[in-house]
């Protein structure tokens, strides 16, 4: 089996094009078309508001390839080819592994060693193990790379200190006001990236803090999870979230809405409300939940999670040491993890080969036991199963030699001398410890060399 990746990230596709990606429906339904247009395959999508990453597994000289899947990603997305090409990485094999596995450290994150990333790869190989899209490659694949990043994270220290979006959207803030005593927060969303943004913004020690979701059971139940005192908020209804608006000076908007929550027409009547005081709007959902345009209102400073991304730079140059130790980890991880699969796939080559021999030898076993039927003295019982046996070694070589004789492949015929040798436990020089030399064993009359009976049409296949 092949391993291989595609797929945009921060790095590669704008917020614009990374959106695309993020709304046009679940994952599930994603990993039933892929199966659907290409059979037999293996496929995990990790789809996060940085990356969407499809991880397939394939047989070696199956589909797809690299321009199958970006075909695939394309006509499925509705985005033109062009974009999708321009934007996305190709990786296979251990470059595939290798990048998943960087991706599970926190590598490959827009914050250094987030250890959010871990937990949202997992999701994703459990719903491609529970629509049965995983098979037993990418099981082994995700498998390795999970337990890879617990022991990377804890070895080296990766994911110490400020290391989550939320943390970064916090000390963008700090950018932003000198003092927090007298601001007021809003969060909007109570997801996993809400929570995470909102726990670092209470650390600023803000006069209050209130948040609201379309479920306000949610909302309650995250008020709960980060600790909040109901003296500086609390959660609050959905439909106050206009008032709220008018409130507050630091927005965090994290939600699963496919459409913009936060539009100029909703604006302009609060900023109105709100005399025009600054206001802070941190937009860290994909989909993005603010309009652009609000970015250009009088007052309004929006950031998108592509914004945050000046903020991490100045932090990435801190944190070489233990990178590099985790990058070490990952080089180890992705050879072992490698060398299981290209072993298990030798060992279903092995098996298959087996088979297919033991296939020739039933065909031949049978029609000579038919001719054993109709000679009944010794020379001809003798003659024929020397016959059989003939029959059957040129029917086993056949194939081989006549790939050899026909020599399409770019790999040398130096290359498969030195493989037969070395799989057939062949001595180098034959001639010197071979003993008298034989004659030649000749085919039975009208039986060719390629053990079908041909006869005198076709030539002998050589051996190298």
């Amino acid at each position: 089996m092949r391993v291989l990746f595609t797929g945009i990230n921060h790095r590669t596709a704008p917020v614009e094009l990374r959106e695309c990606f993020a709304s046009a429906g679940d994952t599930g339904s994603h990993l039933e078309a892929f199966r659907t247009r290409f059979p037999g395959c293996e496929c995990v999508i990790v789809s996060t508001c940085n990356r969407f990453e499809l991880y397939a597994a394939r047989p070696l000289h199956g589909k797809p390839k690299s321009d199958d899947l970006l075909t695939f990603l394309s006509e499925r997305f509705g985005v033109p080819m062009g974009q999708v090409a321009s934007a996305s990485i190709h990786r296979e094999q251990d470059q595939a592994v290798a990048h998943l596995f960087r991706v599970c450290c926190g590598l490959d994150s827009m914050v250094l060693g987030e250890p959010q990333v871990l937990g949202q790869v997992k999701r994703a190989y459990q719903t491609a193990a529970e629509a049965a899209a995983a098979g037993p490659v990418l099981h082994k694949v995700f498998q390795h790379a999970i337990a890879t990043a617990k022991h990377a994270r804890t070895e080296t220290g990766i994911d110490a200190g400020r290391v989550s979006v939320g943390s970064v959207a916090a000390d963008l803030a700090r950018q932003v006001f000198a003092d927090f005593a007298d601001k007021t927060v809003l969060g909007i969303g109570a997801g996993e990236i809400a929570k995470l943004t909102l726990r670092h913004l209470m650390g600023l020690k803000p006069h209050r803090l209130w948040l609201v979701n379309r479920t306000h059971q949610n909302a309650q139940a995250l008020a709960e999870a980060i600790h909040l005192p109901a003296s500086i908020g609390g959660a609050q209804p959905w439909e106050q979230r206009d008032e709220l608006l008018a409130e507050a000076d630091i927005v965090v908007t994290c939600t699963g809405s496919t459409e913009p929550i936060l539009t100029p027409q909703r604006f302009k009547p609060i900023l109105k409300r709100r005399r025009y005081r600054p206001m802070f709007v941190i937009d860290l959902a994909m989909p993005r939940d603010a309009s652009p345009e609000l970015g250009s209102m009088t007052n309004v400073y929006l950031y998108n999670i592509d914004d945050l991304q000046s903020v991490v730079a100045s932090s990435l140059g801190q944190r070489g040491d233990q990178a590099q130790a985790c990058e070490q980890h990952v080089a180890a991880a992705v050879t072992a993890c490698m060398s299981q699969i290209t072993h298990a796939d030798l060992g279903q080559l092995i098996q298959k080969l087996r088979d297919k021999l033991n296939e020739l030898g039933r065909d031949e076993r049978e029609r000579t036991l038919k001719k054993l039927g109709q000679h009944p003295d010794p020379q001809a019982l003798d003659d024929a199963l020397g016959e059989h046996t003939h029959r059957l070694i040129n029917k086993i070589l056949h194939l081989p030699l006549s790939q050899l004789n026909q020599h399409h492949s770019d790999a040398p015929l130096g290359f498969y001398a030195a493989a037969i040798r070395r799989l057939f436990d062949l001595d180098e020089d034959t001639g010197a410890k071979a003993g008298p030399a034989q004659a030649p064993v000749k085919p039975p009359p009208g039986v060719g060399v390629d053990g079908t009976g041909s006869g005198q049409d076709k030539p002998a296949a050589t051996s190298p």
